[in-house]
């Protein structure tokens, strides 16, 4: 994935919060309670640097 490309898909799932839970929900690898996984996706949508971390971790499995 180029930087363009990631620079991309972080933007979409930062616009798009329901898109960003289920990215998140599909890749993150432990099992979290629903308020986990609240806290954890408003985290990585406020946090853009957090996210794109996420996401190169996500592509790298």
């Amino acid at each position: 994935m180029s930087e363009k490309e990631l620079d991309e898909r972080v933007t979409e799932l930062q616009n798009d919060s329901v898109e960003l839970y289920s990215f998140v929900a599909e890749n993150v690898s432990e099992d979290l309670s629903d308020d986990e996984m609240d806290a954890l996706v408003s985290d990585l949508e406020s946090d853009t640097l957090s996210l794109r971390d996420f996401v190169i971790k996500a592509m790298e499995d």
